[in-house]
């Protein structure tokens, strides 16, 4: 009996991308994808911010003043801690877990699809304006540091939000 031209494909590439469950996982990982992406940006231009900052403003040591002035380098702490941030976020993304029980993809696909829609659209949305907030500021002194640590503390709660749920489901 011949096989089917999808399941040659599967063969071929190792995957079930041609199934319902195929596709629910390759959507998983995309969105996952999108949301590195935006964090990704975000981590970026900060760090692009930063160094136009030190480049700009941060006097070269002298025996006179060693260390440059506290009100000069608080803005690149501010970045530093935010660009650990963005970045521990970025991992907890890359580490959810994955539904690779039958039984669970089956229970999502049955249940649980749109509130694990719902949870990914949050995560793609809000590391979006992340990097969107980023993208639009000039300057490292101009970037909003509450508004920023507000949307990842967004993302970090459904991240934890989003593992809940799925726990629940296995």
């Amino acid at each position: 009996m011949a096989d089917s031209l999808g399941d040659r494909l599967r063969s071929l590439l190792a995957s079930d991308v041609y199934t319902g469950r195929g596709r629910l996982r390759a959507d998983d990982l995309l969105v996952r994808e999108r949301v590195g992406r935006g964090l990704g940006e975000a981590s970026a231009r900060l760090r692009e911010l930063a160094s136009r900052w030190r480049a700009e403003r941060v006097p070269p040591s002298t025996r006179e003043q060693p260390f440059p002035p506290a009100s000069i380098m608080e803005p690149l702490r501010r970045a530093d801690r935010l660009i650990r941030a963005i970045d521990d976020a970025s991992a907890a993304v890359r580490g959810l877990p994955l539904l690779n029980q039958d039984k669970v993809w089956d229970r999502v696909r049955n249940v649980g699809l749109d509130e694990l829609l719902q949870f990914d659209w949050t995560l793609v949305g809000e590391s979006d304006a992340l990097s969107a907030a980023l993208a639009d500021a000039q300057q490292l002194d101009a970037v909003d540091t509450a508004a920023l640590e507000a949307r990842l503390r967004q993302i970090r709660e459904v991240i934890a939000d989003r593992r809940r749920y799925i726990e629940l489901l296995a």
